[in-house]
Formats: C-alpha cells, sequence, structure tokens
C-alpha cells in the first residue's frame, strides 16, 4: 500500500496542471463604422493577453487588462494588419483579422484560442420614387439583373491543378492562380492588376502595377489568361528575411465583354530584375466604406487575399574541424614532478601523455594504459589534467550517492517488514 501510494504521489507530480481558465461561450463581435471590437467570456477572472495574431510586441494591437471575467480588444480599420476587401457579390466590404486569446503572461498553452473575425459592411442599393399622374397608358419595363462574378486568389502546389498550400519551403514551385466564377457565359471579363505582398507589419512591396504588368521576374512574372475570367503564373516560394508569413492583395477589374470580341488584356513588356517597389508606409483611412464614384471602372473593381507561410530548409551542413597545431614541450626533469600539473587549468597544460608515462606522474595512474594506443600516444593532455579541488569534489559526490543508496535500502527493508 505504501509503494502503491508512493508512485501515484510522482505520478501526480509529473503530470503538468493546466491554466484553470478558459473561453465560455461564443465571442462577442460589434462591427462599429471605424472600429472592430471582441469581447470573450472566460470561466475565471482573466489575467493574460488579447491580441492580433503575429503583432504580439506591438502596445496598439494587445490588451494586457485582467482582474474581470471579460477580456476584449478594440481593432481600428487603419490599424494592426486588419484586412480590408472589396466584394461585387454580394456588393460591400468584408473586414477581416485573427485574435488571439492568452491565458499565460509568457506562453501559448492549451487553453488559448484563436478566432477569425470578419464584418461584412453592405453597400445599399436606395429607390427613390415619387407619386405622378400618367393620362396615357404605360409601357411596361421588365428587367432582369445579371450578378457580378465571384472571385478568389489561390496559391497552388506546382501547378493550375495542384492543391491549395499553406505551408511551403522556400524555392518550392507554387502557381498563383485568380479566378472569377459567374453564372453567365462570355459575359464578363476580368484583369488582376495592383499586386502587393507584405509581412504583415507594414512591410509592403508591389509586385503588379495598375495595368496588371510585372515589376520584377523574379517574385511574378506577367500573368498569362487562359479564360476570360482566369488568370495565372508559376512562381517560386520566397520570404522576407525575418518573417515566415507572406500576405498577397490583388485587385481585380470586371468588365462587360463586347459580342464577338476578346477580353482586352495588358500588353506588358519583360519584367526588369529587381524591379519591386517598396510602397512607403503611410496613414490609411477607411475609405471603401463610404460612397464611391459612380465611375464603372471603380465599381467593379474588387480585392482578393492570399496568403502563405514560408519555411527555411537547411539542404546541407557546413562543417569546420579546427586541428590545434601540437605542441611539444621538453619537460625539465628537475621541475616537472613538483609541478604535477595541479595549480593549472585545463588550457595551461601542454605536455604530451608519452611524457607523462616518462615522467610516471602520480596524479594520473591512466596515463599508462592510454599510452598503449598509438592515436592517443601524441595526444595534449588537455583532456585529463585537472585540478585538485575538481578531483575531491567529484569524489565527494560519489561518496554521498554511495551513502544515500544505502539508507534508501535500510528503510525501504524496514518498511516492507513493518
Amino acid at each position: 500500500m505504501f509503494r502503491l501510494a508512493c508512485f501515484l504521489g510522482v505520478i501526480a507530480l509529473a503530470s503538468a496542471i493546466p491554466v484553470d481558465n478558459g473561453v465560455e461561450g461564443e465571442p462577442e463581435i460589434e462591427c462599429g463604422p471605424t472600429s472592430v471590437t471582441v469581447n470573450f467570456n472566460t470561466r475565471n477572472p482573466f489575467e493574460g493577453h488579447v491580441y492580433v495574431k503575429g503583432l504580439f510586441d506591438h502596445e496598439e494591437c494587445k490588451n494586457n487588462e485582467g482582474g474581470r471575467q471579460v477580456a476584449g480588444i478594440e481593432l481600428p480599420f487603419d490599424s494592426c494588419n486588419v484586412a480590408r476587401t472589396r466584394s461585387l457579390n454580394p456588393r460591400g466590404v468584408f473586414v477581416t483579422t485573427t485574435v488571439v486569446v492568452s491565458f499565460h503572461p509568457q506562453f501559448v498553452t492549451k487553453v488559448d484560442r484563436a478566432y477569425r473575425i470578419q464584418c461584412f459592411y453592405m453597400e445599399a442599393d436606395k429607390t427613390v420614387s415619387t407619386q405622378i399622374e400618367v393620362s396615357e397608358l404605360t409601357t411596361a419595363f421588365q428587367t432582369q439583373v445579371v450578378p457580378m462574378p465571384i472571385c478568389k486568389y489561390e496559391i497552388l502546389n506546382g501547378g493550375p491543378t495542384g492543391e491549395p498550400v499553406q505551408f511551403a519551403t522556400i524555392g518550392q514551385p507554387v502557381y498563383h492562380k485568380w479566378t472569377c466564377d459567374s453564372e453567365t457565359v462570355n459575359t464578363f471579363c476580368a484583369v488582376v492588376h495592383t499586386c502587393t505582398v507584405d509581412d504583415g507589419n507594414g512591410d509592403t512591396v508591389q509586385i503588379l502595377d495598375e495595368n496588371g504588368c510585372a515589376l520584377d521576374k523574379f517574385l511574378l512574372n506577367n500573368l498569362e489568361y487562359p479564360t476570360d475570367l482566369m488568370a495565372g503564373q508559376e512562381a517560386h516560394v520566397y520570404k522576407y528575411a525575418d518573417r515566415s508569413q507572406l500576405f498577397y492583395q490583388c485587385q481585380i477589374s470586371i468588365s462587360i465583354k463586347e459580342p464577338n470580341s476578346e477580353c482586352a488584356r495588358p500588353k506588358c513588356a519583360e519584367p526588369k530584375t529587381f524591379g519591386a517597389v517598396k510602397q512607403q508606409q503611410q496613414a490609411q483611412f477607411f475609405r471603401v466604406l463610404k460612397k464611391r464614384s459612380t465611375l464603372s471602372a471603380i465599381e467593379n473593381v474588387l480585392d482578393v487575399r492570399a496568403e502563405i507561410t514560408a519555411l527555411d530548409v537547411l539542404e546541407g551542413e557546413v562543417s569546420v574541424h579546427w586541428n590545434p597545431p601540437k605542441v611539444s614541450v621538453e619537460p625539465d626533469p628537475n621541475s616537472l614532478p613538483e609541478r604535477h600539473c595541479l595549480p593549472y587549468f585545463l588550457a595551461n597544460c601542454s605536455i604530451t601523455l608519452s611524457d607523462l608515462v616518462r615522467f610516471q606522474m602520480p596524479f594520473l595512474p591512466q596515463a599508462a594504459a592510454l599510452s598503449s594506443d598509438p592515436t592517443l600516444i601524441d595526444m595534449p593532455s588537455e583532456g585529463v589534467c585537472m585540478s585538485f579541488h575538481v578531483m575531491s569534489v567529484m569524489v565527494s559526490g560519489l561518496v554521498f550517492l554511495m551513502i544515500l543508496a544505502v539508507v534508501c535500502t535500510a528503510l525501504c527493508l524496514r518498511v516492507k517488514k513493518l
């Protein structure tokens, strides 16, 4: 019985204790005119952090308030990597971000949660009417609204028929693919343009200009258009120097296809080498929620996003072996036995094993055995020379362990008799 109790006690001590807290129910989201607010109900008073994924070090994107059973954060539209994408079907703007709830002050544990928050701001179409008397018969007017295409941006593995990838290694072949789905055939044309890539921390680089032409052929070449509503191009995975995540955002212009004609495509020259343009980080305002211009060229532009995590892979290991030069010191027979290397540390010993055997050093009885190996006869004695203090500590520790083993054995025998 005593052994069983001891065993259960060891098991209890070895088990990790999770944080006694967690999120209760679903998060409460408030989509405001200039910000998004997220609140979480917790089982116990909250002591931790609520922050935007990837921006833990940014104080403006983190909330450390605690002491209550509610944790939350308010995120403005123009900061903290809040993504805004325009949509034509349904017509409006999506605001998206990822929020992490961490219950430990320093680490992410099993009770923590990450939520992808999305608000949709719909553009309302208002009809204004007035009453008027008409004496003559009016002609009935009937219209049919053709829905706009729904577009997406994908990064596929290897080619246009590959699987979507979220994690890839540097240099891995991928295929950037933009597709739009329409309920009608030969009705719309799509052109991809104004593409940027950023690290989620404000470092943004433009890779496609406003006309849809590539700026850096090492990042992305000029796009190909296999169909009216599809564009794509092969590329290789790359990443920023100190960050693994890449966030791509592009614009797609939708236009009406003229009967018996082909869709207009960008006429681009060969892209430059290292021609990608780094954009200046400026304060952005959420203008997309305001009433846009009535020009069709602006009304029929939508945003698409894709992201990928690039991993570093070391293809080979480079090892450098340093062989220190041998230092052979002809010892002085009159002084060497008196020193015994005891006052010196390892770095000061420069005598070979053959010298130790020759002078029969009393503190190194194993020297004779080592000297029988021809590969070790000229090995410097740094690896076997130690101070008297270190040797005494080792002997004392060994004696203590032997005494402890004897005491434990006697105690177990006594308990067994009882």
